[in-house]
């Protein structure tokens, strides 16, 4: 009796989900805002540029020489919002060509500020 109410049930319940397979899927689409679009490729612009800044020699030997890891440093830039990479890029730009302590110095403050909030965890906490 229990076997026969079991292979039942089973049956009802694998053709609903069969059927739930053949529904069309719903998705929301959307217009992207011209200012939203402009924001993006800023930040992208503004990102390249400041990476390609850090990943020159005589400042990956500075943030070594502060006692940051390069490779951690890459992660928090990819964890910066638009503001701050358009903010820091700013500065690289107003920066004679003496500012790369000044801009690893910044560079370190967001790391700073980043590790504080709690989005990264560089120095460990045992």
């Amino acid at each position: 009796m229990h076997r026969i109410f079991a292979k039942r049930f089973m049956v009802l319940v694998m053709s609903f989900s069969l059927l739930g397979t053949f529904l069309p899927s719903i998705s929301y689409a959307g217009m992207i805002g011209t200012q939203t679009l402009i924001e993006n490729q800023q930040s992208d612009e503004s990102r390249s540029r400041v990476e390609k800044f850090i990943s020159q020699e005589n400042v990956r030997e500075q943030i070594i020489a502060l006692g940051a890891n390069p490779a951690e440093v890459q992660e928090r830039l990819a964890a910066l919002t638009g503001d701050e990479l358009r903010y820091l890029e700013q500065n690289i730009d107003n920066m004679p060509a003496g500012g790369i302590l000044a801009v690893i110095g910044i560079v370190f403050i967001v790391l700073l500020i980043l590790e504080l909030v709690g989005v990264i965890d560089i120095f460990k906490k045992t």
